[in-house]
């Protein structure tokens, strides 16, 4: 028994986390904003008494977090934004998305409002994590994963916290998230 379990872990697939198939974005239904944010408190004093508990806006609990998504109650639109022909492939490495032609041009007709579009990010059905489309023009900062539509580059680099504030864990670096999808598909 002991020796079918060593050979099956050397012949277990490889996993290119830089060349992932069967991703999908979906936007949400609404705009499910997050009424617990950190941003709803009444006076200064509240706010300050919250931020003073954490070392780092990066131990703020993600539930707290200006742009968090609720995945489970946020209504996810039933049919992708950005499918599998419009996605060549997902890099999880670099937290990438290559476009193809035509991604591209859904993502050039897709108005994004100043406080950013929500959208969540699907491998094989399974929700990886939430993000946001943002404007560019935006003066508002993104507290969560973002990204910008860049008309020129086929990429959508999706990052961490725009101007320079992160609040709660990055879901970009939990690989546990992206197994448990991969696996799902096989």
């Amino acid at each position: 028994m002991l020796f079918c379990n060593l050979v099956n872990i050397y012949c277990q697939e490889k996993i290119d986390y830089s060349n992932i198939k069967k991703v999908e974005l979906f936007l949400l239904q609404s705009e499910c904003r997050n009424p617990n944010s950190y941003n709803k408190f009444q006076t200064e004093y509240e706010q300050k008494t919250f931020f003073n508990k954490f070392k780092s806006s990066e131990d703020i609990p993600n539930d707290r977090c200006e742009f968090y998504i609720d995945l489970e109650n946020c209504e996810i639109q039933l049919t992708p934004f950005l499918n599998t022909f419009d996605i060549e492939k997902f890099d999880w490495n670099s937290s990438k998305i290559v476009l193809t032609k035509r991604g591209i041009e859904k993502l050039k007709i897709l108005d994004v409002p100043l406080n950013g579009s929500a959208f969540v990010l699907k491998l094989n059905q399974k929700i990886i994590y939430g993000g946001w489309f943002w404007n560019r023009f935006s003066s508002i900062g993104c507290d969560r994963i973002w990204t910008w539509q860049h008309p020129d580059e086929n990429e959508l680099k999706l990052r961490f916290g725009l101007g320079g504030f992160k609040c709660g864990t990055d879901s970009r670096i939990d690989k546990r998230l992206i197994d448990i999808a991969i696996e799902s598909g096989k």
